[in-house]
């Protein structure tokens, strides 16, 4: 793709899910890890501060959940009580388990007319904090910045990250802190973080790659027949979980029975960000693309008046037990975005590549 004026390029990514690198301290194999493209990630940074795009204006915009605070240490006693203490002491945690990938942030930053953008997803709740977001921004660089609104809109492009669309994962960006324990400020956490800290992280111990499989329906049968105690323990338990939300028992007590009802009703995986991405653009009528994330699945998408919807997808290891996409996948998905001289934005899904190895590590969880 031609950089027009080679003067001004958007890049956006998104659902890289870091957790505490893909080791704990005392040399265990971390399940709770998704994210292990570190290499990948730090080419493709260099790619776009070097070269031709060394003196361009280049943005790079990081669309949630690119940090995951509800995956860090599965040891920890209290997984659902974020003060600001926990929150920072989570972030340095991945900080430290992904060190190449910081270096390269702080690089990209450094070079003149580079940028970096982070939205907050339902993940990297923790960057609600005020000092978690000062420890981000100082340690990548004075041209970053961690914004708290859920949508950022520039030059004839919105970026979401999309998780306020969908009822489990709906947050309050006005107010994302409550009251907890001793008067201390918490994360207000949605219904999904708590399904997600309470039963995917304890299943994960069993089976690592559980939340990584679409459809789950498929899963489901599939874990019947060839996994079967496992499935029934983990379906079991997942009844057991819905029912005591249902009764507002337990982790989920804040919520309603009616909100359960609403998740169990309205959740799938992928989710179809469509509908959204449609409201969005009408919402803003300067606005040429909208690009979100949240739906781990990448797409693009053109409506009839000539605008555009990306989803950027995500960073991770996938596998798909859809007949037409059956098995694993990784795809380093994209979104970006040039402008010509007259300042329209022209907006492509991409898909990074990165330099040719005969040889590298293999790892999965």
């Amino acid at each position: 793709m031609v950089l027009f004026d080679r003067e001004k390029l958007k890049l956006v990514v998104s659902d890289f899910h870091l957790g505490r690198g893909p080791y704990l301290p005392d040399g265990r194999r971390n399940y709770l890890e998704d994210f292990f493209s570190d290499r990948q990630f730090c080419e493709f940074l260099e790619h776009y501060h070097k070269g031709r795009y060394k003196g361009a204006e280049v943005e790079l915009i990081i669309n949630g959940d690119f940090f995951d605070h509800l995956q860090v240490d599965p040891d920890e006693f209290d997984p659902t009580y974020v003060n600001e203490r926990v929150a920072l002491a989570r972030t340095n945690a991945i900080i430290d388990g992904h060190p190449e990938v910081f270096e390269a942030l702080k690089e990209f930053c450094n070079v003149p007319r580079h940028s970096i953008t982070f939205i907050i997803g339902n993940h990297d709740i923790g960057l609600f904090f005020p000092l978690v977001r000062k420890r981000v921004e100082e340690l990548i660089g004075e041209r970053c910045k961690v914004l708290v609104e859920p949508i950022y809109c520039t030059d004839g492009l919105c970026v979401e990250h999309g998780n306020g669309w969908t009822v489990e994962n709906w947050i309050d960006y006005k107010k994302p802190l409550v009251e907890g324990r001793d008067g201390e400020m918490i994360v207000d956490l949605p219904w999904g973080s708590l399904f997600q800290v309470h039963y995917l992280n304890k299943v994960k111990r069993e089976r690592p790659y559980i939340s990584r499989v679409y459809p789950f329906k498929h899963y489901l049968i599939w874990g019947l027949m060839h996994d079967t105690w496992f499935s029934l323990k983990a379906f079991f338990t997942m009844l057991g979980y819905f029912f005591k939300a249902m009764l507002r028992i337990g982790e989920n007590r804040q919520f309603t029975s009616r909100h359960t009802l609403r998740v169990i009703r309205q959740f799938s995986f992928p989710m179809n960000l469509r509908r959204a991405a449609k409201l969005i653009l009408d919402a803003n009528p300067n606005c040429q693309c909208v690009v979100l994330g949240h739906g781990h699945k990448a797409l693009q998408r053109q409506f009839v008046d000539g605008r555009e919807y990306i989803n950027t997808g995500l960073w991770n290891e996938m596998i798909s037990l859809d007949i037409g996409t059956m098995g694993r996948y990784l795809r380093f998905t994209f979104a970006e975005i040039e402008y010509d001289k007259s300042g329209l934005p022209h907006s492509k899904l991409r898909e990074w590549h990165g330099h040719y190895r005969e040889v590298e590590d293999s790892v999965s969880i």
